[in-house]
């Protein structure tokens, strides 16, 4: 603004002297540039942005990097693009950006940079950039941040037809539920009364009923286990992809059902717990195949198991599925 104060009364001094309306208006011209472009340097020493929580990422859907950003400084932020670098396992470069148009002064705003993940694995977000080209491109200031960030992109999941989904779900593998009894929880059913039971446990209809002191039996009921075993041993790039990608759309769809879900990938000796532990092992796995050399683990007592690899092989009675069957179309 100093710059173009002083460029104006120059301008109107000019004018005083005699000369043109040409000549003041291109002072006012350079005015403008020089203001708004000397402007951007002090500006953008004031501007800070960092990325937010990271969402939950899935090869070959959009996600929406969350920034927050920050405008220090006094003057107000224009043309301002913001871009970030996110490097793959196999060192390839991918850029994101975005428009933030106008920035107020001190203000702050939550923006995201879209990203579309071609293929699971693990990524590094390495840097942000923020730069103004303001005006016209001719004067312009970036600034950048050194982030490192670790993305974990899932797996894609297979889109099954209700009928494959539910022969998914079915029990047969072994799998059972297992109840644990004790002072609190559900009721499970009725038993004689025994000394130290609560009153409120007190069954007065079957105690009128059979006329003995009935009490209700509390306890809590496990719901049923499987272990999904992932041979990926033998298999080609494609159809190990394949093989993972069925892996994680099995695993989702059994815990949704309520089932409480174990993964072995056959080689590296761990189970994983639950979908985020087991999603989060298959994006890890190289590219070039999991680790071998350890047994799989065993199943537990009341633990169904169902075998995926890459065979062609379809038997959910048997639990053995395989990426190559024709029953699976693309994955999404």
């Amino acid at each position: 603004m100093f710059f173009f104060i002083l460029v104006l009364a120059l301008g109107a001094i000019g004018m005083l002297a005699g000369l043109n309306l040409l000549v003041f208006v291109f002072a006012l011209l350079v005015a403008a540039i020089l203001s708004g472009g000397l402007q951007s340097g002090p500006m953008m020493l004031g501007f800070q942005a960092a990325p937010e929580s990271i969402p939950f990422l899935r090869a070959g859907a959009q996600a929406r990097l969350p920034v927050m950003v920050h405008q220090r400084s006094g003057g107000d932020a224009l043309a301002i693009e913001l871009s970030g670098t996110i490097i793959s396992d196999q060192g390839e470069r991918q850029r994101v950006d975005t428009r933030l148009g106008h920035l107020a002064p001190r203000a702050t705003r939550l923006v995201h940079l879209t990203w579309v993940p071609a293929s699971r694995g693990v990524y590094t977000w390495s840097r942000l950039q923020a730069e103004s080209g303001f005006p016209f491109g001719l004067l312009g200031k970036r600034v950048r941040w050194k982030i490192d960030r670790e993305l974990v992109v899932r797996p894609r999941h297979f889109d099954l037809p209700p009928q494959l989904l539910r022969a998914l779900g079915s029990r047969g593998l072994g799998e059972t539920s297992r109840r644990q009894t004790g002072d609190d929880g559900e009721p499970l059913g009725i038993r004689g009364w025994r000394l130290g039971d609560r009153r409120s446990d007190i069954a007065a209809r079957a105690t009128l009923r059979h006329g003995v002191l009935l009490s209700r039996q509390r306890g809590r009921i496990h719901p049923p286990r499987v272990l999904i075993r992932l041979d990926l041993r033998g298999s080609s790039p494609d159809m190990m992809e394949r093989a993972i990608s069925l892996a994680a759309t099995v695993l989702t769809h059994r815990e949704r059902r309520g089932e409480r879900v174990r993964l072995d990938i056959v080689g590296e000796g761990v189970g994983y717990e639950g979908v985020r532990e087991g999603e989060e092992a298959l994006a890890k796995i190289p590219k070039a195949g999991p680790a071998l050399g350890l047994s799989a683990i065993a199943p537990l007592l009341d633990e169904g198991v169902l075998a995926i690899d890459s065979s062609d092989v379809w038997d959910t009675s048997k639990g053995h599925l395989g990426a190559a069957s024709s029953h699976l179309g693309a994955a999404k």
